[in-house]
């Protein structure tokens, strides 16, 4: 049998980390896959312990505090010793094949190139949805800054047509929300950038694998169900805050101080403008309030000078 490390981190979405379980014992028996399962909790649940283990053989983490999802998946990793890691959000669902045809294309000796593998993901319905895109520049990054990719929805960028998602191919990125990786390419990479609290983190990820000479690899074959935002839903406010202060932090990490500094100037004097006129304008998840609420966190984190993880923890207890 194949042996992979699967790792699942849990946020305050105990149900769906079961049934993120189930489902990987189950496709894993079914692909003759020996997964080693282990979630990270970095919620509250205090009774996920007992149902996680309801659900199958299943190695938990409690972490005291939420130290962002980078080093919840760091830490899950150290207790496995599988050559491949999946990393799954806990709203994903294997379907069956999945783990079966990542880790034959892993093991394919024309393939040793290829360190990073991201399966096709659909939604409840089943309709394939986008999930891997080239690698953003720093020309991207602003342009999604001013809201380029509400303008461009329809083209389906920041990614790639679906018309490009209909074969496995190349690509610059793959979506962190189900993301397969060699284990001697994790190592080298020292894992998740934990200075990445939430989002981006996948992102980092590939573009560093890419400077090893590692190629990025999405499956169609292997398919992946996903609801998505299913624990940033909770607070829509601090969400955005972490999304934008990761946005910054990538641009610093990988195109220079100067470039995050004359992100994080845009991103005042323009996108926070224009994400109020569109909460004020349209109805939708993110109210005027969540807009307000976020803007105001990120502006006194970066005037604090406050960590990103002492951000999370202080605001998730934050009444909103």
């Amino acid at each position: 049998m194949m042996d992979l490390d699967v790792v699942i981190v849990n946020y305050k979405s105990a149900a769906y980390t079961v049934n993120c379980v189930r489902t990987v014992r189950r496709v894993a028996n079914y692909d003759g896959v020996n997964a080693k399962i282990i979630v990270v909790n970095n919620g509250d649940d205090a009774k996920l312990d007992n149902e996680i283990m309801a659900a199958g053989e299943v190695t938990v983490i409690n972490n005291t505090s939420n130290d962002g999802y980078g080093a919840a998946c760091n830490r899950g990793t150290a207790l496995g010793k599988s050559k491949c890691i999946l990393f799954l959000n806990s709203d994903t669902t294997l379907k069956l094949g999945a783990l079966k045809y990542a880790l034959n294309t892993f093991a394919n000796p024309n393939n040793k190139e290829i360190g990073i593998i991201g399966p096709a993901i659909v939604s409840e319905d089943g309709a394939l949805t986008p999930s891997c895109s080239r690698l953003p520049n720093l020309v991207d990054l602003l342009l999604r800054t001013i809201g380029s990719h509400v303008i461009f929805k329809n083209t389906g960028y920041p990614f790639l047509s679906l018309a490009a998602h209909e074969k496995s191919c190349e690509v610059g990125q793959v979506m962190g929300a189900a993301l397969f990786i060699r284990r001697d390419l994790f190592v080298a990479l020292g894992g998740f950038d934990e200075k990445l609290f939430l989002y981006y983190e996948d992102v980092d990820l590939c573009a560093r694998s890419k400077t090893l000479g590692s190629i990025c690899y999405y499956l169609k074959d292997s398919q992946v169900s996903h609801i998505g935002r299913v624990s940033s839903s909770q607070d829509t406010g601090l969400s955005l805050a972490l999304h934008i202060h990761s946005r910054l932090i990538y641009a610093g990490i990988h195109f220079g101080r100067g470039s995050e500094l004359l992100l994080g100037i845009i991103t005042v004097l323009f996108e926070f403008p224009i994400r109020l006129l569109r909460a004020s304008a349209m109805s939708g998840a993110m109210s005027p309030q969540s807009v307000l609420r976020a803007y105001r966190i990120f502006l006194t984190s970066v005037f604090s000078r406050k960590s990103r993880r002492a951000l999370a923890n202080s605001r998730h207890n934050e009444a909103v």
